[in-house]
């Protein structure tokens, strides 16, 4: 009976032993599955699915080192930094040999606002695998921003070499770029984008955009009508498009392209003054004061109403109409009583309604404003010989030659013979 006893605890332990052993793989295998579950949740950037997944994998396999690597993305994802570090960190013990894990762990010191700590564990995922091209990235970033801008670019490129298809990659090395002045390797960088996706409008405009630092004004243009068929309601296109045709002496086309900017809304003060000024060129005067009307109905206080209201001034002087144009010059300097442009063309009105006193006394503050040229001498000169004062006059003529305006010297032998 005992023999027979200790053959059947025998056989149960043999039982449970066994069952043990199977239960292992079990969930090994449940925790592979959980954690390619969690995969296609952070894939769909559903990074709480994705977190509780990996969770789950963790839970059945403690010693699962990848599930702890997809549980710090995913927590970073969640701007979970301080979980994020700590599961990277168990990622290392289990595994020191785990690159991503390093770079996991920068990534949170960057949000930190820690670089330089950053930096190192960067050059500890780069040590471990000198193909992490996600680390070389990150460790540019970190050096980005402490200044270290060679080295950032460096990082970037090397990051682009390991893998072409991230677009980051080259949009932060633009970054740097545009902070060194670089633009034609900024206009390489766009190159490579496009390449990635011929259908990226933005790719196009701001291509277009840093060839007109380099003058490259046909390759900008090409860009700019790029990104205006894949997307015809980009306002910006439209306005820099104009900016090129204005540049190339297109000014039919540029009036055009700004009307059509200021239409989407795009900068549209600016659109309209810059149109007004290609029908300056085109001579259409009655439409370029439509146009700066325009500009200042678009905002009284844009970037260039001030220009707007000095250039309808001008207009209402050039068609002679005096009074009308001194309103627009007092109107400025209401709102801007530096502006010497202003005063010099208020004194010009004030001659042509012989106002010459009060002419003299805008140009003598042009000159206290420090517009010191020939043609404020010159115009002050005619109102001293308008008011009979011929030595004060023939004075400012000869200061105006002496500064280049030529056009002083018949003056100067007509009225200055004894003066």
């Amino acid at each position: 009976m005992k023999k027979k006893l200790v053959v059947i605890l025998v056989v149960i332990l043999v039982l449970a032993i066994a069952a043990l052993v199977a239960v292992k793989p079990v969930k090994k295998n449940l925790s592979v599955k959980r954690n390619n579950e969690g995969i296609v949740y952070y894939n769909k950037a559903e990074y709480d699915k994705a977190a509780e997944a990996f969770s789950k994998a963790i839970r059945l396999d403690k010693k699962f080192s990848t599930a702890y690597i997809n549980l710090a993305k995913a927590q970073l994802n969640l701007n979970l930094n301080e979980e994020a570090f700590k599961n990277s960190n168990t990622a290392i013990t289990l595994n020191p040999k785990l690159s991503e894990a390093y770079s996991i762990c920068g990534q949170v010191k960057i949000k930190m606002e820690k670089y330089d700590e950053a930096i190192d564990f960067f050059d500890k995922a780069i040590g471990i695998d000198t193909n992490n091209a996600s680390a070389y990235y990150y460790r540019g970033v970190a050096k980005a921003s402490i200044g270290q801008l060679e080295e950032s670019l460096a990082d970037y490129k090397k990051a682009q070499q390991l893998d072409a298809t991230q677009s980051q990659y080259f949009e932060s090395s633009m970054i740097v770029r545009t902070k060194m002045e670089d633009y034609s390797g900024i206009i390489k960088d766009y190159n490579r984008i496009i390449e990635l996706n011929p259908s990226n409008t933005e790719a196009f405009y701001q291509r277009g955009y840093f060839r007109l630092f380099i003058n490259d004004y046909q390759g900008a243009l090409s860009d700019f009508e790029n990104a205006i068929k894949l997307d015809n309601k980009l306002g910006k296109a439209h306005y820099y498009r104009g900016l090129v045709m204005a540049k190339t002496q297109k000014y039919e086309e540029a009036a055009k392209s700004f009307n059509q900017a200021a239409n989407l809304s795009f900068k549209p003060d600016e659109a309209y003054f810059n149109q007004g000024n290609a029908f300056l060129q085109l001579k259409k005067i009655n439409d370029a004061k439509k146009s700066f009307l325009n500009s200042l109905k678009s905002g009284e206080n844009g970037t260039k109403s001030n220009d707007a209201v000095l250039n309808l001034g001008v207009i209402e002087l050039m068609q002679q109409n005096y009074p009308k144009a001194i309103v627009y010059f007092n109107k400025l300097i209401a709102k801007n009583s530096g502006n010497a442009d202003a005063y010099f063309n208020r004194a010009l009105a004030k001659e042509q309604l012989k106002q010459n006193q009060e002419a003299i006394s805008d140009l003598n503050k042009c000159l206290e404003l420090g517009k010191k040229s020939g043609d404020i001498y010159y115009a002050r000169a005619v109102q001293y010989i308008a008011l009979n004062q011929f030595s004060a006059g023939c004075q400012d003529f000869r200061k105006a030659l002496e500064l280049g305006f030529n056009q002083a010297q018949e003056m100067i032998n007509t009225y200055c013979k004894n003066n």
